[in-house]
């Protein structure tokens, strides 16, 4: 089955997928998420259906949950798989359980609603390279009676938070997501560092977090083999994996960890950068507890 993209948009309760007699007065909007697919749309009040499958893992169960009979539900499950143009159920020997898509579709409405709901507080998101920087920002923005989170992720994880409005300042090791971010002011180039290559041959792991990409497209570019092992999560693994690997400066020096004496080393420079992504009042007040040298807006 050919594959619909998927869009979100905030509407008008009861318009365009519900008919309903006109309601009078502004006072009686009420914002409501809407999915749509090509001609199609889907309210928050079907997704519903969704959400009630997959935490009951039955049609039955979400069927009683939902005050309506079976073949109601299953008919209503046919219907929004209509208008989403792809499977969002599947029975399985321990009941029904939501498609990938039927999932995507729920991790797209639950970012929405945070959205709308998100708390005030100004929520940055970094990674572990940028970490230790971030929190000194922070420590003194929260001194000046400031309310700040702080979420560490990977930049792929912070990107699509962002996307959704959930963070207002990310913080990202790869410069190509800065450059291809609109400027407007916007960007800012923290600081610079080093991705340090540590060779011991064609073999490697490679690590969740920091500018990875970097330091494998510049193998390409140099038409040097290589062979991706392993993937581990932490520093201390990747140091001690007996494999060539690439590593921030930044994040050996912060977590203390000393390279291995018999591998070949080389330097990357790079840069961190800090990137503006809604319109927090907060934002200046945090970039205000920067140091000088660290705020430099681009584009």
């Amino acid at each position: 089955m050919e594959r619909k993209v998927i869009m979100v948009k905030r509407g008008i309760s009861g318009e365009p997928s519900e008919q309903k007699g006109k309601r009078g007065g502004m006072g009686k909007l009420v914002p409501e998420i809407v999915l749509t697919a090509g001609e199609e749309q889907i309210t928050l009040r079907q997704l519903e259906v969704l959400r009630a499958v997959a935490s009951s893992r039955s049609q039955n169960a979400a069927a009683r949950r939902l005050g309506i009979s079976t073949a109601v539900l299953n008919r209503q499950v046919k219907e929004l798989e209509r208008r989403a143009g792809m499977e969002l159920v599947k029975t399985t020997a321990r009941g029904s359980e939501l498609t990938a898509d039927g999932q995507q579709i729920i991790r797209i409405l639950d970012a929405m609603c945070k959205r709308m709901t998100r708390q005030k507080e100004l929520t940055v998101g970094c990674t572990s390279v940028s970490q230790a920087i971030v929190e000194r920002i922070c420590s003194k923005l929260v001194s000046r009676g400031v309310k700040v989170r702080l979420l560490v992720a990977d930049d792929e994880t912070n990107v699509s938070m962002s996307s959704s409005g959930l963070l207002d300042i990310i913080f990202t090791d790869d410069p190509q997501i800065a450059y291809d971010y609109p400027k407007e002011g916007r960007v800012h180039e923290v600081t610079g560092d080093y991705l340090i290559q540590c060779g011991r041959g064609e073999n490697y792991a490679i690590l969740t977090s920091g500018p990875q990409r970097i330091g494998f497209d510049t193998l390409r570019q140099e038409r040097r083999p290589f062979k991706i092992k392993k993937t581990v999560f932490s520093p201390e693994e990747l140091v001690g994996s007996r494999l060539s690997f690439f590593i921030s400066k930044l994040l050996l020096d912060d977590r203390k960890l000393t390279l291995p004496e018999d591998c070949e080393v080389r330097r990357i420079p790079y840069a961190i950068h800090a990137i503006e992504t809604t319109d927090h009042a907060d934002i200046r007040a945090f970039f205000d507890c920067m140091a000088p040298s660290q705020f430099n807006p681009i584009g």
